[in-house]
């Protein structure tokens, strides 16, 4: 975590305290509701144009910056060459912005121009926080990074007043709508996860995200606390090597499948901080429907790998023509995965599937093992962003370096195309159709088992009132609604 932490959106991304205080200070020209579904922020109206590739954002004229001075086009413009200027240390960010075109003139409609269609954009768009142009203009990169603990003047509910090491101050932006009624925000900066529920139960602060499964299970022991769980747009799935002996073939991938009780899962590895994934759509993209339910069925698994050849030996582990199904399952050495993992190896071992575990540094896992395919089994944990565009880990292209499609499935031109439609239209009903195609290809394929979305929790203590969480986001997201919380009595 940096140190003093960032209060420049467009920098520190990786520091989560970052994130969540630009949150609380800068707003988009639109964002994303509990759904995943884009809608107005700074821009009043905004539309996209039938080819895809521009699209069109009017901006509240009455939006000020926390000085009084107007908010206007020039800050728009000037925010995304800030991100396009060679030298940018978020590389992904810049990549996202990489060839967009910014137009507009004296008026408050500004337009972006991508070089193709991209049906994600609109997801990316939410995800720049606008920043003023007196901030940015004729600042290099190192100089947005060594001014980056400086308060600015904001456009969300709060403007900073102070930052140090421990500490960092908000008070209402005075041009806020609507104007927020906590009178003083403090975030405090914890080294860990351990030390911020200790400072909650202690007293010492309000409120404290708990990350997963432990941090939920501890906060629910401190008396007279709330909790309010979000659904993140993580999934969490077991990849099968296709090129290893025994999962070369489809029937011994599709038992595995149908073997898993995602529901058990989640309930004792898990306590219950998540939602079962059966597809490959994160659960947390909430607008995409009619998703399939899960039908575990040992029994059914079990009555296949007989009709493929897989007989059980002396030891119980099923084997055909000398090959038996025992396979390495490489886990993240980084909680709740080794729990996942220890669950998975006792349901495959009912219907004679032997799994052993190689736990792996959580920091080594993707360059070592993901990327180098060097893994029979792999749990990985992925955050896919608010957008159902799954192309990164499924198309035939996408394999490493270019991409995490690493389970060494022949190329499948059906998938290939329903991936491509899902990542390029903009109209909701046909996104929903390519995401049911590009869902029944991998069921078919059976590449991976899709297991669960996990969920984040804020811990409340009685004190605050007035919260209400998106039923989907990022972690950062709980303070959409920062505006309506309120202290009790105060």
């Amino acid at each position: 975590m940096h140190r003093p932490v960032s209060l420049d959106p467009l920098v520190g991304r990786d520091d989560p305290a970052s994130r969540d205080i630009g949150r609380l200070l800068y707003r988009r020209l639109i964002r994303l509701d509990g759904s995943g579904v884009a809608k107005s922020d700074l821009a009043v109206t905004w539309g996209v144009s039938g080819d895809g590739m521009v699209y069109r954002f009017t901006l509240d004229r009455n939006a000020r910056w926390s000085d009084g001075s107007p908010l206007r086009v020039d800050d728009v413009a000037a925010t995304v060459a800030a991100v396009q200027t060679p030298g940018f240390p978020d590389v992904q960010l810049s990549a996202e912005w990489r060839g967009v075109s910014v137009g507009g003139g004296s008026g408050p409609t500004v337009t972006l121009t991508i070089p193709g269609p991209r049906a994600s954009f609109a997801a990316t768009v939410a995800d720049l926080p606008i920043l003023p142009v007196k901030a940015l203009r004729g600042h290099t990169p190192v100089a947005l990074i060594d001014t980056a603990a400086r308060p600015l003047p904001t456009s969300g509910p709060f403007r900073a007043v102070s930052a140090d090491a421990t500490l960092v101050r908000l008070e209402p932006n005075p041009w806020a709508r609507p104007s927020p009624q906590l009178h003083t925000v403090e975030l405090r900066l914890e080294p860990n996860d351990d030390a911020a529920l200790h400072a909650f139960a202690a007293g010492q602060v309000d409120a404290v995200l708990a990350a997963g499964p432990a941090e939920r299970a501890a906060a629910v022991r401190v008396a007279g606390t709330r909790l309010y769980d979000m659904l993140t747009f993580r999934f969490v799935d077991l990849l099968l090597n296709s090129r290893r002996p025994g999962l070369d073939d489809p029937a011994v991938r599709h038992a595995i499948g149908g073997a898993i009780d995602r529901r058990a899962l989640v309930g004792r590895a898990l306590g219950g901080a998540a939602r079962v994934q059966v597809d490959a759509i994160p659960a947390g993209v909430l607008w995409i429907t009619d998703r399939p339910a899960e039908q575990p069925s040992p029994q059914l698994s079990a009555r296949a790998l007989d009709a493929a050849g897989w007989h059980p030996g002396g030891d119980g582990v099923r084997v055909r023509d000398g090959v038996p199904l025992s396979f390495t399952l490489s886990v993240p050495d980084a909680a709740p995965l080794p729990a996942v993992a220890r669950e998975l190896r006792r349901q495959l071992g009912l219907v004679g599937i032997d799994v052993k575990l190689r736990p792996v540094a959580a920091g080594r896992f993707a360059p070592d093992v993901l990327m180098t395919e060097a893994f029979d089994m792999a749990l990985a944990d992925w955050d896919n962003g608010p957008d159902p565009d799954v192309s990164t880990y499924w198309r035939s292209n996408a394999t490493p370096p270019q991409g995490a499609n690493v389970t060494g499935l022949s190329a499948d031109p059906f998938l290939d195309q329903a991936l491509d439609s899902l990542a390029t239209e903009t109209d909701v009903a046909l996104r929903q159709q390519a995401a049911q195609r590009v869902d029944q290809r991998l069921a078919d394929d059976a590449p991976a088992v899709f297991l669960y979305a996990p969920k984040v929790t804020m811990v409340v203590s009685d004190g605050l009132d007035g919260i209400r969480l998106p039923a989907a986001g990022a972690p950062a997201d709980r303070y959409t609604t920062v505006a309506t919380w309120y202290r009790k009595g105060g």
